[in-house]
């Protein structure tokens, strides 16, 4: 197992975000720390800075340079893709929460971050779903 977590795109939106003080400080600690990502997420991510949060193209870009060298970036993959299927049979998780789950339980995590998932779910014995707000 790896001892680094996977952060979910919403950890990232809520550093970003001063509407909730409390829940951004808690996010800003969680991406200040070693962690594991997907493409998805640097996708996700870049999106809502372009679209909600007025980022300019050279600043989307910034973040995505400093994303590949600050965390571990897990590609998606036939083999993600197939693990997600399988994922959204046993735990019923939307598509993209699947991918992630999938990205997560293939990079070796235990704990993955994320607002949008049940809170103490494991998975296949092996991840834990963490809501750090809760």
């Amino acid at each position: 197992m790896n001892a680094d977590p996977f952060l979910d795109s919403n950890i990232f939106l809520y550093a970003f975000s001063a509407q909730d003080l409390s829940k951004q400080n808690r996010a800003s600690k969680l991406v200040n720390s070693p962690a594991i990502i997907s493409a998805q997420v640097i996708n996700e991510v870049s999106n809502n800075l372009l679209k909600k949060f007025a980022f300019g193209n050279d600043e989307v870009a910034q973040f995505v340079v400093d994303c590949y060298e600050q965390y571990r970036v897990e590609n998606i993959t036939k083999e993600t893709f197939v693990r997600a299927a399988s994922l959204r049979d046993s735990y019923h998780f939307s598509y993209y929460d699947s991918l992630i789950v999938s990205a997560s339980l293939l990079a070796g995590c235990s704990v993955l971050y994320s607002e949008d998932m049940q809170d103490g779910l494991i998975v296949d014995d092996a991840l834990t779903i963490v809501n750090p707000f809760a």
